[in-house]
């Protein structure tokens, strides 16, 4: 799903039909929108990059696995491809675990060579870009509609699509948990 897609379900979401319209019928951003709604439509993606990353370090985060040679058992943070918000597990070459400790600007890992899996912080996107953060577009256009509203001043409008955002966001991660049957009891 791109970019262009989840603001045009937000606008919708928050009485801009006119400029969902034009989003379907664009075939170029800068040519076919006067600067008002290029204004506009920067906003929305503005708001479209905090809730992409609002999801992914708070509810569901965007997993990434790199292999790394350490070097005197350290790997910097700047080596990563994303910039790491957790480490979540950290193996050796035959996939056992490594003890590993986390510092401010680098890894320490006790291996010479590691494959580390991290939750990672989602790139800034653009207009036209692949969003990272897997979601359906209707919830990723609530959270968008909620941050448009919140930063025009009007909370009302806001937590109308923080309750569903939220809502939605609990129904799709929400874990099933198996059913237990009660004890029989046998006569």
């Amino acid at each position: 799903m791109l970019a262009y897609e989840v603001i045009k379900a937000a606008c919708q979401f928050s009485d801009n039909d006119t400029l969902a319209d034009k989003i379907l019928s664009a075939s170029d951003f800068d040519t076919d929108f006067t600067d008002e709604e290029k204004k506009t439509l920067t906003r929305y993606l503005e708001c479209l990059n905090y809730v992409q990353e609002e999801v992914a370090s708070e509810f569901k985060p965007l997993k990434a696995t790199e292999t790394f040679k350490t070097e005197n058992f350290k790997i910097n943070f700047n080596a990563f491809k994303k910039i790491p918000l957790q480490i979540l597990s950290v193996k050796d070459n035959r996939g056992g675990g490594v003890k590993f400790k986390v510092f401010p600007t680098y890894l320490m890992a006790f291996a010479s060579e590691v494959e580390v899996t991290y939750g990672a912080t989602p790139i800034k996107l653009d207009y036209d870009s692949q969003i990272e953060v897997d979601l359906p577009q209707r919830v990723l256009g609530y959270g968008v509609a909620r941050e448009y509203y919140l930063r025009q001043g009007l909370t009302e409008d806001a937590e109308i699509y923080e309750n569903r955002f939220k809502g939605s966001l609990k129904l799709i991660l929400r874990k099933k948990a198996g059913t237990t049957l009660p004890r029989r009891r046998w006569l």
